[in-house]
């Protein structure tokens, strides 16, 4: 029995000293970071007529950033069973609607939420259930997860309709006043 013990602890220095299993064998690009580039990506057609509407794309087919009516896009990666998502969820809803009540403001932002792994029903179900005001895009196999660098979640970024990265942010965003006073910033306000 030891001597099995002294073998899985010897195979993971192994394994760690070799580099096996550490987060860049699996990931497929870095997580975006302020002043890179995303890379291109395609997104499946919003759940909602409404939320075309509000993206000013066409309903039904899928689009990429550069097709969103916007300067700029709060980009939000969650977890449908993510606790810490649902913890930031109300916060999140607020400065949503904040943006909103900024005519200028919700002109040049706008907010786009990517849930990677869910399902159309656990996408649903979460829109419905947390009151998500903007449009969720479902990333059920990982496709876009993966060009993303496979962040942890949340992780929610600001970005160009070009893809340049301008704010980025893992975790729970603490302060949302300072968050809106960001997006003002960058808009020009």
């Amino acid at each position: 029995m030891m001597q099995a013990r002294r073998l899985i602890w010897l195979f993971g220095i192994v394994a760690v000293i070799a580099g096996w299993g550490g987060p860049g064998d699996c990931e497929a690009t870095a997580t975006p970071r302020k002043g890179g580039q995303l890379p291109p990506l395609t997104l499946a057609a919003p759940a909602t007529q409404k939320d075309c509407d509000y993206l000013g794309i066409d309903a039904g087919q899928s689009f990429t950033l550069a097709d969103v009516k916007a300067d700029l896009l709060v980009i939000e990666i969650i977890g449908v069973y993510c606790p810490q998502c649902h913890h930031q969820r109300p916060h999140i809803n607020r400065l949503y609607h904040r943006v909103q009540k900024d005519a200028r403001l919700a002109e040049t932002v706008k907010f786009i939420g990517i849930a990677v792994g869910a399902s159309a029903m656990e996408a649903a179900y979460l829109v419905r259930d947390a009151h998500i005001p903007y449009p969720i895009i479902i990333d059920e196999s990982f496709v876009l997860h993966k060009q993303l660098g496979e962040p942890r979640t949340p992780f929610n970024l600001v970005a160009t309709r070009q893809g340049q990265v301008v704010w980025d942010h893992l975790g729970i965003i603490k302060d949302m006043d300072a968050f809106y006073a960001t997006l003002k910033s960058l808009a020009g306000q």
